[in-house]
């Protein structure tokens, strides 16, 4: 079992951390271009959801740890409000473009700051935590800008599914820090959360009509395999072995690096351009990074 918030600001072992889940979530973005190649996503959500379960259990078991310690009702939330984030996100896709809505899902952080600040202790909204957020912003904004334009109405609408899916990450967050660290591991955290989405994603995936697996090839299959693998199982462990330890707000500001690696990751691979626009990017999400974290 964890114990309560213990530090108050990041370590340099944090900020490693962070940096290299953020990385593999930003590669993450290409691999869920190659799985929809074939998958529908709503449905590769769910079945990310059901490897990583299959790697807890495997490994809590291994260790010798109960699968359901603590009051099975907070799991349920926990799954039921992760389940309908993503959905959400991957719904907003049908209406509105990609970068209109990552711009709107890496809002989060505000929304883990306000949620800190009102509902737990010890992390308050400051003045350097409001203006690293609005620098940091600023940079997700400036990378992403030259595919926005006036919305449509179904623009807008796809908009608002995925502002209402950042607002659920931070809902999340916020509920697991005020009702899960110090009762439960954070493996117990992960598990309650990817094992309670499994039927709300597939149920998700019914109702929008999806066509499950359309085509499979190997390059499909390995790009499940690091969604489900690297990204729903070890790098959301480290992600909430880090929420379990640290201040939500001051963990949150370092999502602003994930679309600036998503950007670099398609550089590489893609072989898209670099241009000025993504320095600039990089360069604003790590001064306020910097500014949010500073004592």
């Amino acid at each position: 079992m964890d114990s309560p918030l213990v530090k108050q600001t990041l370590d340099l072992r944090a900020a490693f951390l962070l940096t290299m889940i953020c990385m593999l979530w930003g590669i993450n973005a290409v691999a869920i271009k190659v799985s929809n190649l074939g998958i529908d996503p709503i449905f590769t959500a769910g079945v990310r959801s059901v490897i990583a379960t299959l790697g807890l259990f495997v490994w809590m078991k291994f260790k010798k740890m109960s699968i359901f310690p603590g009051n099975i009702f907070d799991g349920l939330v926990v799954g039921f409000l992760f389940g309908i984030e993503f959905g959400l996100l991957y719904s907003s896709l049908l209406y509105t473009t990609v970068s209109s809505a990552w711009i709107l899902l890496y809002s989060t952080p505000f929304f883990h700051a306000l949620g800190a600040h009102y509902f737990t202790e010890g992390d308050r909204l400051s003045p350097n935590k409001g203006i690293g957020l609005l620098l940091a912003f600023a940079g997700v904004v400036i990378l992403l800008s030259k595919h926005l334009g006036l919305p449509s109405p179904g623009q807008f609408l796809g908009d608002m599914l995925a502002l209402s899916s950042a607002i659920l990450w931070a809902a999340t967050t916020i509920y697991i820090k005020r009702r899960l660290v110090g009762k439960v591991s954070y493996h117990h955290t992960l598990f309650y959360q990817t094992a309670f989405s499994i039927p709300i994603l597939f149920f998700l995936s019914a109702v929008f009509h999806e066509a499950p697996v359309r085509h499979i090839d190997g390059l499909i299959l390995v790009s499940i395999a690091y969604q489900g693998i690297i990204v729903a199982f070890i790098s959301y462990l480290l992600w909430f072995l880090l929420v379990h330890s640290y201040p939500v707000s001051r963990l949150s500001a370092f999502t602003f690096l994930t679309p600036v690696f998503a950007t670099f990751t398609s550089v590489v691979l893609h072989y898209e351009p670099l241009v000025p626009r993504s320095v600039v990017a990089l360069v604003l999400v790590s001064l306020g990074i910097y500014v949010v974290n500073r004592k």
